[in-house]
């Protein structure tokens, strides 16, 4: 790829940002992507429009990387129900960057926001196109890898079933890039700014209302300000507004997954059975307009790693607060999870602990979380370290990886 097609197709992008501003595209979407997810106003708002908008329009770095390489020739992205602004981002608008021909699916549950977003994207991004209505995830992704023309996959989801489209991708050679669950850590050491903490807490929690791989998850607490810091984290949560997700002023609305309702559920009760302590929330509400179901922010404190609420992603509003004394037995409790998204830290954390977080995970930030507006940059990094992300690409001399990657150049080959 030339300097000259390179900026080219970035200009193209920053007419895509301009497209999103327009009041008729932002009216459309937050009408039917509201509807079909019920995510909350506001989250739509920060994450699906103003995020991507603002990346769109940021000088990225990749271009040097790619001197002296070529575009696959075409991909797919499968798209995720949450995060469609990043995905376009970091998945479609990267492929496109280089070059490629795209096809992108969207799930069965968002056929409306899928036409939208095909009147937002074709106009503008030259070989880029929807997959076919009435597909299932299952149908497009098995014939994704018997397609000859599609050289990579890629997809963000669950990693339950992934490990089952192994054979197929040795067997056919299509590239499977692969961003999974998070489950991300948050450690308050005992200098923090205990009020900033609990804001970062929250903030990063609540990342569309914990339903986000980037939603922190687990939550180390240094013994010395335990007590203090959990008692204003219970005042914070307990402050929160439950509702309609349409109205401008609700932090948590409905939960449209009944899977992940349960699991939360089941993740509460054994973590109380095994002898934590609710301090707050821990059941269920009615929302009236919608009918749906809100899980209530909870806070659980006494957790232990070997719990599943703290060991396993919750994907919801839940807040399992871990104690630690020192250096070494804090990484150890982080170290059980089996994933390396991403990792924040308030307080001065020690040199030994940020090291191995930035060896074990994604990207670690300092007093700060991913949904910080300062780290809005650190965003369009994909990938990470064991269960959150894999690459298998059986045609290169490392068939199977993990780590950090830039999609342009994941999506591109060596002339």
């Amino acid at each position: 790829m030339t300097t000259l097609e390179f900026n080219q197709r970035k200009q193209t992008l920053h007419g895509l940002a301009e497209a999103m501003e327009r009041p008729a595209f932002q009216n459309a979407f937050l009408r039917a992507y509201g509807e079909e997810t019920q995510f909350v106003l506001k989250d739509i708002i920060a994450r699906e429009i103003a995020a991507p908008i603002a990346l769109l329009r940021k000088n990225r770095e990749e271009e040097a990387l790619l001197i002296g390489r070529n575009p696959l020739s075409k991909v797919a992205v499968m798209m995720p129900k949450n995060g469609l602004g990043l995905t376009l981002v970091k998945a479609v608008a990267s492929a496109y960057l280089m070059g490629n021909q795209v096809v992108v699916y969207f799930p069965s549950a968002l056929q409306k926001t899928a036409e939208i977003y095909r009147d937002l994207m074709v106009p503008l991004l030259t070989g880029v196109t929807l997959a076919e209505r009435g597909q299932s995830g299952v149908s497009f992704l098995q014939a994704c890898f018997h397609d000859p023309e599609i050289q990579a996959v890629v997809i963000y989801g669950d990693d339950a079933w992934i490990e089952a489209y192994r054979p197929l991708a040795e067997q056919t050679g299509t590239k499977f890039i692969f961003e999974g669950p998070g489950n991300d850590p948050l450690v308050v050491m005992p200098d923090a700014d205990l009020d900033e903490a609990v804001e970062g807490c929250m903030a990063g929690g609540l990342n569309n209302g914990g339903q986000s791989c980037s939603a922190l998850e687990r939550f180390f607490v240094h013994e010395s300000v335990y007590a203090e810091f959990s008692k204003r984290l219970i005042r914070r949560v307990h402050s929160l507004t439950l509702g309609d997700p349409q109205w401008a002023k609700t932090d948590i609305g409905p939960m449209v997954s009944d899977v992940v309702r349960a699991r939360i559920s089941a993740q509460v009760a054994g973590a109380k059975a095994a002898g934590a302590t609710l301090e707050l929330g821990g059941g269920e509400v009615l929302e009236p307009r919608t009918g749906l179901t809100i899980v209530e922010p909870t806070v659980l404190t006494g957790c232990r790693v070997d719990m599943d609420v703290v060991a396993r992603e919750t994907f919801g509003p839940v807040f399992p607060l871990v104690s630690f004394s020192g250096t070494e037995d804090l990484i150890a409790m982080i170290d059980q999870a089996e994933y390396g998204l991403n990792a924040a830290h308030y307080g001065t954390a020690p040199e030994g602990l940020v090291d191995h977080l930035n060896a074990t995970h994604r990207n670690v930030y300092a007093n700060s979380h991913a949904a910080s507006a300062c780290n809005l940059g650190t965003r369009l990094m994909d990938g990470g370290f064991r269960r959150s992300a894999l690459i298998w690409d059986f045609n290169a001399d490392e068939p199977v990886r993990s780590g950090r990657r830039h999609l342009t150049v994941e999506l591109s080959r060596a002339a």
